[in-house]
C-alpha cells in the first residue's frame, strides 16, 4: 500500500509541475508606466501593480515608473494601482487574448488631488475621503500617441481630441467634459483639447464606454465599476483614436515548387513605413529581415509559415501570411493589425 501511495503521490506531484507549466505558458505580460496625474515627470517608484480578479498578482514599480507584470491569458483582468500619498486607480477592464499589453499606463493623482477634483464635481465621499459611488474617467487621444514610448508621448504634448461626445452602455447620464485648462466643465458640451471626460456617481456594474465624432472613429472600453472605485482608462487605451487604414498594396509572385518566392513588392507604403519578412519553419533561410535587405529568389521548405508585417506610425499594421505545400501555388492571408498592438485580427 505504501509503495502505491508513494505512486499516486509522485503522479500527482507530475501533474502538478505540469499544469504549473501550462499555466505559465498561458500566461501574458501587462507592461506600462505610472506616473503623477497632470505631471508627467513624477514617476511613481515603489507603487504596486495588482489585478482585482486575481488577488495575488502583483509586481513593484521600477525607479523609472516602468513595470511588468504576467497575468493569465483568455482572462479578464483589471489592474490597479497603490501608493502611499496618492489615491488607488482602476484601469479599463482587459480580456486577454494571447498577445502582450504593452503601454498599459496609470497616471495617478496625490490624495490631495483627488479630493479637490471631488469637491470640484461636488462628489460625495464616506468617512474614509472613497467615493459612495464609483468614477469612470477616460481621454480621447490623438491616434499620434498610440504607438510611443513613454519618452515619445510625453514629448508629445497636449493629445486630445476636441469635438468628441461619449455614452455608455447600461445607459449612465450625461458625462462631463474637461475643458482646455484640464478642469471638469459642465458647459462643455463635447470633448476639448485636453480630451478628458468623467462619469460621476455611476451605480456598480460593469459598463461599455463608446465614443461618437463625426469625423473619426474611437475604440471602446470596458469598466468594472464598485463603491468608491475609480476607474481612469487612461492613453494609449481608453477612448483612442483608432489607427488609420494601412495602404501598402503586396504583391507576390511563388514559383511552381510553392517554396520558392521569385519576387515581393509593397506598392503604396506610407511614409516611414516598415516592412519585415519573417519565416518559421525547418526549411527557413533566416529567421526575420527587412524587406530592403532580401535579395531574391528566396527558397523556402515545404511546412514553413512565411509573414511580411507592414507597419507605419499612427496606421493600422498589415500581417499577410503564406502556408508553403511543396507543389501547390501558396495563398495570400491577410489580417489587420490595430495599431499600438502585435494580434492580428481579420478586421480592425
Amino acid at each position: 500500500m505504501r509503495g502505491v501511495r508513494t505512486r499516486v503521490l509522485t503522479l500527482a506531484a507530475a501533474i502538478a509541475l505540469l499544469c504549473a507549466g501550462v499555466a505559465q505558458a498561458r500566461a501574458i505580460q501587462l507592461t506600462g508606466t505610472a506616473y503623477e496625474f497632470n505631471n508627467t515627470k513624477v514617476l511613481l517608484g515603489g507603487a504596486t501593480i495588482r489585478v482585482a480578479e486575481f488577488p495575488r498578482l502583483h509586481a513593484t514599480v521600477r525607479r523609472d515608473g516602468s513595470y511588468d507584470l504576467a497575468v493569465p491569458d483568455r482572462a479578464t483582468v483589471t489592474p490597479y494601482i497603490t501608493k502611499a500619498g496618492y489615491h488607488t486607480i482602476y484601469l479599463q477592464t482587459f480580456r486577454t487574448a494571447g498577445a502582450d499589453l504593452q503601454r498599459v499606463n496609470f497616471q495617478t493623482p496625490t490624495e490631495g488631488v483627488y479630493r479637490g477634483l471631488a469637491a470640484l464635481l461636488d462628489v460625495p465621499l464616506d468617512a474614509n475621503g472613497q467615493l459612495i459611488d464609483c468614477a469612470i474617467v477616460s481621454t480621447f487621444s490623438t491616434r499620434n500617441v498610440r504607438d510611443l514610448s513613454f519618452r515619445q508621448f510625453t514629448a508629445y504634448g497636449a493629445h486630445g481630441v476636441a469635438g468628441a461626445t461619449a455614452f455608455s452602455s447600461p445607459l449612465l447620464p450625461p458625462a462631463v467634459y474637461f475643458n482646455e485648462q484640464v478642469i471638469p466643465d459642465p458647459a462643455q458640451k463635447s470633448s476639448s483639447v485636453d480630451g478628458g471626460v468623467v462619469w460621476t456617481r455611476v451605480p456598480a456594474g460593469v459598463y461599455t464606454i463608446r465614443a461618437s465624432d463625426p469625423n473619426t472613429r474611437f475604440a471602446s472600453f470596458v469598466a468594472s465599476c464598485q463603491p468608491g472605485r475609480v476607474v481612469n482608462a487612461n492613453p494609449p487605451w481608453g477612448l483612442h483614436e483608432l489607427g488609420k487604414a494601412m495602404t501598402a498594396r503586396v504583391s507576390a509572385r511563388w514559383s511552381a515548387s510553392g517554396v520558392e518566392l521569385n519576387s515581393l513588392r509593397v506598392g503604396k507604403l506610407p511614409s516611414r513605413a516598415n516592412t519585415q519578412l519573417s519565416c518559421t519553419g525547418r526549411g527557413c533561410p533566416f529567421g526575420r529581415r527587412s524587406l530592403g535587405a532580401l535579395h531574391f529568389p528566396l527558397r523556402f521548405g515545404a511546412g514553413d509559415t512565411v509573414d511580411l508585417l507592414i507597419t507605419a506610425h499612427a496606421y493600422d499594421g498589415k500581417l499577410v501570411r503564406w502556408r508553403l505545400r511543396a507543389g501547390h501555388l501558396p495563398k495570400a492571408l491577410t489580417r489587420c493589425v490595430p495599431l499600438g498592438t502585435t494580434q492580428a485580427q481579420a478586421r480592425c
